[in-house]
């Protein structure tokens, strides 16, 4: 099918096809008849399978969207779409590897699976023919209709596999009543410093020796002023802000390492630096946790996490007291590209018979414009089709906050350059090896860093005692050792 394409020509492709048998699931290879032109045909029953992963009020909303499709446009075109959720994205996973790897004959193939780019870059790699070429179905016109960032990451090589379905980025999320309390004590800090890690450093530092001035017969017991829920997407995002695109595939498909020493000890010692010397940290499980019980004043963490954002927070007395939200665009190097991460599944087709595949792209392509507010509101992530919110979805979303999320992390989709995660075959076992081994040499510098001011030493001392560089040094060379098992 020629990829100009657009889909008003393939919903008439859809209404004139003809000659065609029904789908039955798993059959490949049906060609659709030239000759045949009757109504008749056009709406020979055609039913199409979507696995995902969404539970509870998100797997609610999605049957309710996709029953009006069947109501509507799918009655108009004989496309009934049935979906069913495997429980959770990696149970998901698991069972998509299970198929592609003919590791079982229980389970029947689905038409349409959700997916992140690592699992759809896994079947590529291996079984490419399984995989349906959206880019032969959406025009230039039709993919104009999304931010570009979210098609980007649909692609592998010259194919489009991969439509997007809602998206999140990060932001600086913050407790906007205590942070107002800081800036009225001190004025030579504004809100603007933390548009950059280096401004927002600086108002780290500031935030500690208030906060550590309040207990003036306790020495060095400042409070954070914030954290970082994913310590890995700190690494991808600052690597791509300063040119490092952290590794490439050659002609034949192998991962090259790109890792750049400069940019990855650079982005070390941004965080890592403050952190030892007590201005950023973490001590929960979650960063939510740190602002409930006061430990931070905020924290970098997914638009889609509002909902989760303490409405109150501990006090000195362990009372818990409300407080105001506020979200900041996420921090940038200064001189560097400003850059944020983008995440969210998307909708992958498996290749069967023609009429199944165009049966897809149809209901895809309503799915994520006709009804791509809807199905992103109900995870409270972002849509994928440009232009904003309008007023009537403005005022459909009852939480201020969650709108407030959604109108920043559009604005930043829009602005920013977007980046996606690793998508190599083990990205997401180096993920949790670089989560867990940042998170660990961070915990371990505090710890040392504390140790020198216990035995004497001032801050300054203690940080020439630390020996950043040596620290630096040592975090490239394990991480390199990661991606080089690969």
């Amino acid at each position: 099918m020629d990829r100009r394409r657009g889909f008003r020509g393939l919903a008439a492709a859809l209404v004139a096809a003809a000659g065609l048998t029904a789908c039955a699931a798993g059959r490949t290879g049906a060609q659709p008849d030239p000759a045949g032109s009757g109504a008749e045909n056009s709406k020979e029953p055609c039913k199409i399978v979507l696995w995902h992963y969404y539970n509870d009020l998100q797997k609610e909303s999605l049957d309710q969207i996709i029953a009006e499709y069947n109501q509507t446009e799918g009655a108009e075109k004989g496309i009934t779409v049935e979906a069913y959720s495997q429980g959770s994205i990696t149970e998901l996973s698991n069972k998509m590897d299970l198929i592609v790897n003919d590791s079982t004959n229980q389970v029947e193939m689905p038409n349409m699976f959700m997916a992140y780019r690592d699992m759809a870059s896994k079947i590529w790699r291996n079984k490419p023919e399984l995989l349906v070429d959206c880019g032969k179905y959406f025009s230039q016109e039709d993919l104009s209709q999304y931010y570009e960032a979210y098609v980007q990451e649909g692609y592998f090589g010259d194919g489009l596999y991969i439509i997007p379905v809602a998206k999140s980025t990060e932001l600086l999320m913050m407790n906007q009543t205590r942070l107002e309390e800081f800036l009225q004590a001190n004025p030579e800090f504004k809100t603007g410093d933390m548009e950059t890690w280096e401004g927002l450093a600086r108002m780290a530092e500031g935030y500690y020796n208030w906060t550590d001035a309040m207990t003036p017969d306790v020495p060095f017991d400042g409070k954070p002023f914030i954290g970082m829920d994913i310590l890995a997407n700190y690494f991808i995002t600052m690597n791509h802000a300063m040119g490092s695109d952290i590794y490439h595939y050659d002609q034949n498909g192998e991962m090259v390492l790109d890792l750049d020493r400069e940019c990855v000890e650079r982005l070390f010692e941004n965080y890592y630096i403050p952190y030892t010397k007590g201005y950023y940290g973490a001590s929960g499980k979650y960063r939510s946790d740190d602002i409930r019980q006061s430990v931070l004043a905020g924290y970098i963490g997914s638009s889609s996490s509002t909902l989760y954002f303490p409405k109150e927070v501990a006090d000195g007395e362990g009372e818990m007291k409300p407080i105001e939200m506020g979200m900041y665009p996420y921090p940038c190097l200064e001189h560097e590209a400003k850059t944020a991460i983008q995440q969210g599944a998307g909708i992958v087709t498996i290749q069967k018979s023609d009429r199944e595949s165009e049966a897809c792209m149809d209901f895809i392509h309503w799915l994520t414009t006709e009804r791509s507010f809807e199905v992103a509101l109900s995870m409270s992530y972002m849509p994928v089709v440009r232009g904003g919110l309008d007023e009537s979805q403005r005022s459909s979303v009852t939480d201020p906050n969650v709108l407030r999320a959604l109108e920043l992390g559009l604005e930043q989709s829009q602005d920013y350059q977007m980046v996606y995660g690793f998508d190599f075959e083990n990205a997401y076992g180096v993920r949790q090896e670089l989560e867990e081994y940042f998170s660990s040499v961070l915990a371990e510098g505090r710890s040392e860093f504390l140790g020198c001011l216990n035995s004497g030493m001032s801050i300054e001392e203690a940080a020439e005692k630390m020996n950043y560089g040596q620290k630096a040094d040592k975090f490239y060379r394990r991480v390199e050792e990661m991606f080089d098992k690969q």
